[in-house]
């Protein structure tokens, strides 16, 4: 089987197409273990789902057929785990890819891009002005800083959710982002060890925050050493620390 492989409304196998700029949804989900074990797959699935009915698209495939599909995917799949896993839902085709996954890191630089994405609470393939730059960076080392165009706030990251943290008070926008699994399933834990606040910070806020941490499937828990243009560095890992150790707790839970 291919390394890519696409089946059309029909069923027939058909070339992946390119994504970026392509109406479609997506999710990203992190492959695990031996065998392969794709991590909190029914909730990726349910977004899918979400996500292409947000975007006015008709499903093509339902989440059964695409559960079948992708249990011989990786079954075939000769990529050793950990991996990540992109699911994309066109108009006309269903699509897998894959690509070696990275592990949680400390010493990433975010680069800021003042970008809102068009329908916040679904991954769309469509938007290329975004995700089509993401070439453009390593993303072993770095990251987007979306900063709302009008009200500089600043929202996500072009990977993650974000965490910001001021000892142990953490806030987190909740307003046009979108809502990631890796994040909710913290949610659900860390209100019993720091107090929680949802909202954006301001760009030219970020220099009080001891710490800024991702939350994402790819990415899984992640912090930024120093964003330059906003003249902020990393103070501290303690933050960073506690809810790598959280997450970690989560997936052996869900195993």
């Amino acid at each position: 089987m291919s390394s890519a492989p696409a089946w059309d409304k029909d069923g027939f196998p058909v070339t992946h197409p390119e994504p970026w700029g392509r109406h479609g949804a997506f999710t990203t989900i992190r492959v695990e273990g031996d065998p392969p074990r794709p991590l909190f797959l029914d909730a990726h699935l349910n977004r899918l789902e979400e996500s292409s009915s947000l975007l006015g698209m008709e499903l093509i495939a339902t989440k059964e057929q695409i559960l079948e599909r992708l249990t011989v995917f990786l079954s075939s799949l000769l990529l050793p785990a950990p991996f990540l896993l992109r699911i994309c839902l066109f108009e006309d085709c269903l699509g897998f890819s894959s690509r070696p996954a990275n592990t949680g890191e400390s010493s990433l630089t975010g680069k800021i891009l003042r970008h809102l994405r068009p329908v916040p609470k679904a991954k769309s393939t469509a938007d290329k002005e975004l995700y089509g730059r993401l070439n453009e960076l390593d993303l072993t080392r770095e990251d987007l800083l979306l900063v709302h165009p009008e009200e500089e706030v600043v929202l996500e990251s072009a990977t993650s959710n974000l965490v910001f943290a001021q000892g142990n008070h953490l806030i987190i926008p909740e307003q046009d982002i979108l809502p990631g699994i890796v994040l909710g399933k913290l949610l659900e834990v860390i209100g019993r060890d720091f107090s929680l606040e949802r909202t954006s910070p301001r760009l030219d806020e970020l220099p009080t925050f001891d710490e800024i941490i991702l939350c994402g499937s790819g990415r899984e828990i992640s912090s930024f050493a120093a964003i330059p243009e906003a003249d902020w560095q990393s103070r501290s890992e303690k933050t960073f620390l506690h809810l790598r150790e959280t997450y970690g707790t989560l997936k052996a839970d869900h195993a």
